[in-house]
């Protein structure tokens, strides 16, 4: 008796392993590769360097297929990320399903959606997953040529016939007020809602809970991400300005806005002497635990993420979370979680870094295993998975023959 064959999903993102500055999105698809292997196979295309490098990663066969984990992928150089190039990559490879990994990529999405409009790779099944491009916040940047893009897109039916991928019923809602309109009210009907799949290696579970007896007057407080507008480093920096208590800010991350980087920079040198603040640079994804485990809590009021596998990381070390209400964590105070903040009362920010300050030993201790254990129950994600697995499965049958 043959086997049967397994459906392969073209996957299309800008950056991929062993990239690490490009975010969540690596995390989320590798995982998916890695919970997913048994039921699809998976190609990916993707740049041969990691956000903001000048060079293309070292020991990969550039413009060729690599065997990466449970995954082949494809590193194509700038000269192969261009309308031909991505034309002619899906041409030659055998796929039975495109997974789009942004709405606003110019080689891993447009490209490959005008490639089929245009009808050069046939009718095949589509999922393009937004990776929180569409919330309120992340619009709000440069959003005149984002908005002149989505009126031409919608105009032209770029988007028409593919499966939406939300991470959350928040992104849902995202993806139909972005997408929907008088005319064409079938762009938006057909989303399916999977939670972005984390891994579930448990490694670190005792680093998570000894690192944080050592004791410090000063309350250590840490900013992971790219240092972009999006993730708003400077209002965190505005927040710290106002506290009364010692804090310790360390700040990690790729300087991917330079201009942003150095109005960051000036708020750093106004701050007051209570608040020491380290930019201690990017981590790689092997690291992100350990550089966690070393603090209190979490700051990172961004202005938009559709999951954020960084605040599971956090909880995960241990740590609780000081966020905005624009990603899909809520409640958090309740939970002993951290807390999710509307960016319009920068005081409640304020109150809360003041409020950790004053946590004793065993309040501490209650929040430390609060965040672990949701942590824990999270990278299990039992029904995540099946619904991913069913994602792929609806798309392939909307085509079907």
């Amino acid at each position: 008796m043959s086997l049967k064959k397994k459906p392969i999903i073209l996957t299309l993102t800008p950056f991929y392993l062993p990239g690490y500055r490009g975010g969540g999105p690596i995390r989320s698809i590798a995982n998916m590769v890695d919970r997913l292997s048994d039921d699809y196979q998976f190609l990916i295309l993707t740049s041969d360097r990691d956000f903001d490098d000048n060079v293309p990663y070292p020991n990969v066969k550039v413009n060729a297929w690599n065997q990466v984990g449970n995954a082949k992928v494809f590193y194509a150089s700038p000269s192969m990320r261009n309308i031909f190039g991505i034309t002619r990559l899906l041409r030659e490879t055998e796929y039975d399903l495109l997974y789009l990994n942004s709405f606003f990529s110019v080689p891993f999405t447009i490209f490959p959606l005008i490639v089929k409009w245009i009808s050069l790779i046939g009718n095949k099944a589509t999922v393009v997953a937004p990776r929180g491009e569409f919330s309120e916040g992340a619009l709000k940047l440069k959003s005149r040529k984002k908005s002149y893009f989505i009126k031409l897109a919608r105009l032209m039916g770029l988007y028409n016939n593919v499966t939406w991928h939300a991470s959350t019923a928040y992104e849902r809602a995202d993806i139909q007020i972005v997408m929907t309109d008088k005319v064409l009210p079938e762009v938006a009907g057909n989303i399916s809602v999977a939670a972005d799949l984390t891994d579930m290696n448990n490694s670190g579970l005792k680093i998570a809970v000894d690192e944080k007896v050592e004791s410090s007057h000063h309350l250590k407080v840490c900013f992971l991400s790219r240092l972009s507008p999006k993730k708003n480093l400077d209002f965190a920096l505005s927040v710290l300005a106002r506290v009364s208590v010692p804090v310790q800010f360390t700040i990690y991350g790729p300087q991917e806005d330079l201009v942003y980087w150095d109005r960051c920079v000036k708020l750093i040198n106004q701050l007051p002497a209570h608040i020491i603040v380290i930019y201690a640079g990017s981590v790689p994804h092997e690291h992100v635990h350990a550089s966690l485990a070393k603090h209190d809590l979490f700051f990172l009021p961004t202005h938009g993420e559709n999951y954020g596998h960084v605040f599971i990381e956090s909880w995960f070390a241990g740590l609780p979370v000081l966020i905005s209400d624009q990603t899909p964590w809520r409640d958090l105070e309740k939970r002993q979680l951290g807390w999710d903040l509307s960016l319009d009362a920068p005081d409640e920010f304020v109150r809360a870094l003041e409020m950790a300050a004053g946590f004793d030993n065993i309040k501490w201790e209650r929040v430390r295993q609060s965040c672990i254990q949701f942590a824990i129950e999270q990278k299990i994600g039992a029904e995540a998975l099946v619904l991913n697995r069913n994602l792929f499965a609806g798309a392939l049958a909307a085509v079907a023959p």
